[in-house]
């Protein structure tokens, strides 16, 4: 457990609706690490402002921070749009460039809910920041920031390879008995919301709605 001589956290992981106010907040504390850097995952295809969407640090007081956005669904299995190789690669490098710029500062990740694609980005930075630690201690790091951490697998495997963990990390996430019950209960979600909105799943799989081009 974290205690009060801790250093400052230097990953911060929030919702999207929650980002904004977090950095009001941390350029206000003079206890924290300041952020100096986010990264927001939103889904594709989406409008500024709406549902989905990541906010735009131009539009706030917080313009001077940079932000880079990525653009994917929040799916365990392939799909359109999905996770992205490249995407998650660009999102990892962009972490680890911000946290060795700036020794004593932190970057915030987030997504629409805060515990799935932006924790396992998250747990690629942690992975990469803590060579000395085990897949089970990173994975302790990773609750003590977000406690309702259940983070993609996909993205997980592919961080895994990343980070050169050898396939340690994916095992570490599938018998983690805390993080394995969320990623069941989150998957679950998953599923409850593409039943009440068909309109995302036709998004995410538009091979089953459309039939293939004629040669």
């Amino acid at each position: 457990m974290t205690d009060k001589t801790e250093k400052p956290k230097r990953i911060v992981i929030t919702r999207a609706d929650e980002m904004v106010g977090t950095l009001d907040t941390a350029a206000n504390d003079n206890t924290g690490a300041k952020v100096v850097a986010v990264l927001s995952i939103e889904h594709p295809g989406v409008q500024p402002g709406t549902k989905g969407s990541a906010p735009r640090l131009g539009e706030t007081p917080h313009a001077h921070v940079p932000q880079m956005i990525l653009s994917f669904w929040d799916s365990e299995q392939v799909v359109h749009q999905g996770p992205d190789l490249a995407q998650v690669e660009a999102g990892l490098v962009f972490v680890m460039e911000h946290l060795a710029k700036n020794e004593d500062g932190a970057v915030l990740i987030h997504c629409h809910a805060g515990k799935s694609r932006s924790v396992a980005l998250a747990l690629g930075a942690l992975s990469l920041m803590h060579p000395e630690k085990n897949e089970m201690e990173i994975l302790d790091l990773l609750l003590d920031i977000r406690p309702i951490a259940a983070p993609n697998i996909i993205m997980v495997e592919m961080l895994d390879a990343l980070t050169g963990r050898d396939g340690k990390l994916l095992q570490a996430v599938l018998d983690h008995p805390v993080i394995d019950a969320q990623r069941k209960k989150t998957e679950q979600n998953r599923q409850d919301l593409l039943r009440e909105r068909p309109e995302i799943l036709q998004k995410m799989h538009p091979e089953k709605f459309f039939p293939p081009p004629k040669p």
